[in-house]
């Protein structure tokens, strides 16, 4: 059990909840229209800035002691990665304006931005998940995208349902975490990307 946990918190660690969203898009939305090349730089970039780069930075901290372990078990040592994951986004974001994106992806990622920072200032005074901000921002987004192409993709809702379920349950049986850091984390997440996807549907009417 506890390698199953571990390997379901590395498959969907936050760092790979933004390529995971992004690959998600340009498969089943009118995205896919898009040439493999293109895919593939797209999807390139956003794995580089938001997955690579902070992971660096991460393994840097602890080779040189500013980090106990790559789980950063410690909430003290996570404000500089929260800092790095939040601008890694925010170039993330400014690279797919540049391959001209559309608005309402965005805004998907401005909204993990929000609840990144709203995590950053919650983690001086208490844990939050990340894992579960992750794969809750993953699911609030999905929602928003299928409330604004009007589809309903239940297979997706009920695999990230079991999904989050699974890594929520593995970050409390390796006690990385409470059920209540989870469920916050979770609420977190999914509705910092769910309102962003709404505000972007209703600027596609200003």
């Amino acid at each position: 059990m506890r390698l199953f946990s571990n390997i379901i918190s590395f498959l969907f660690h936050p760092l790979l909840m933004v390529t995971y969203g992004i690959v998600l898009a340009l498969t089943f939305t009118y995205l896919a229209i898009y040439p493999p090349t293109m895919k593939l730089l797209i999807a390139g970039g956003t794995f580089v800035s938001t997955a690579i780069i902070p992971a660096i930075f991460i393994w840097l901290m602890i080779k040189s002691g500013a980090a106990v372990d790559i789980e950063l078990s410690d909430r003290r040592e996570r404000v500089v990665p929260y800092l790095i994951f939040i601008t890694s986004i925010m170039v993330c974001t400014f690279f797919l304006y540049k391959m001209m994106m559309p608005f309402w992806l965005l805004s998907m990622l401005i909204g993990a931005c929000f609840a990144l920072i709203i995590a950053l200032c919650i983690n001086f005074f208490w844990k939050i998940s990340a894992h579960a901000i992750g794969i809750g921002g993953l699911l609030g987004g999905i929602m928003g995208v299928a409330r604004i192409h009007m589809i309903n993709p239940y297979w997706a809702f009920i695999a990230l349902f079991v999904i989050a379920g699974l890594v929520g349950t593995s970050r409390i049986f390796l006690k990385r975490h409470t059920p209540m850091q989870v469920y916050t984390g979770f609420c977190l997440g999914f509705m910092c990307t769910f309102v962003a996807s709404l505000l972007s549907y209703i600027y596609l009417f200003i």
